[in-house]
């Protein structure tokens, strides 16, 4: 089985410092453990600072061309910050969703990732809005990453306020391990929102 996952600077691992704390790594070391008799492969796809547009763009060549069985689709941090147009992001995502959907048996949408600065670009909401329409209209899932990770915030499970590289390299490492973990859940109908130990 061939998972590839696409995405921005997160899907990449960068704050991790290395690919192998990158939740694509994360989730491919949580389905080894759990289906220990099936290969399973999940190619790393993500570069920092694209837009969904720039996504579907690398589509043929960094997705498509490896066959998968299921994408995952990491998207709209970029998009949200640029403030690109609503409309423009919608057809963004739908040409996307098309794309993959006329290619590969099994599509997922990942939302963006949630921090207290995500809440001052304009109109953030509204990009989580989008791309659960465009997931509920294509009938595809979505693994509600931003939701998820605000929920540890407010329980008090995660502090997203620390300082310093170390610190944030370290946060990074723990976030990505869980969202692996978490996408490992989601995939196999478990709750994909338990508490990052």
């Amino acid at each position: 089985m061939t998972i590839v996952v696409i995405g921005g600077a997160s899907t990449a691992g960068r704050a991790a410092g290395a690919g192998d704390k990158a939740w694509p790594a994360r989730l491919a070391s949580a389905l080894a453990g759990r289906f220990p008799k099936t290969r399973v492969a999940v190619l790393n796809k993500g570069v920092a600072r694209n837009t969904a547009r720039d996504m579907v763009a690398r589509f043929e060549m960094d997705v498509l061309a490896h066959k998968p069985n299921l994408v995952i689709w990491e998207t709209g941090i970029v998009d949200a910050m640029r403030g690109t147009d609503l409309d423009e992001f919608r057809e963004d995502l739908q040409s996307g969703i098309d794309r993959l959907k006329a290619q590969v048996p099994e599509v997922m949408l990942m939302d963006m990732q949630f921090s207290r600065r995500s809440i001052l670009i304009s109109h953030f909401s509204l990009y989580l809005v989008l791309m659960r329409g465009a997931a509920d209209i294509n009938d595809v899932a979505l693994f509600p990453r931003h939701e998820i990770m605000r929920g540890w915030s407010e329980a008090g499970i995660v502090d997203y306020n620390v300082h310093g590289q170390d610190e944030l390299r370290l946060l990074a490492v723990r976030l990505y391990d869980c969202i692996g973990k978490g996408v490992a859940d989601f995939l196999t109908r478990r709750d994909p929102g338990s508490a990052p130990q």
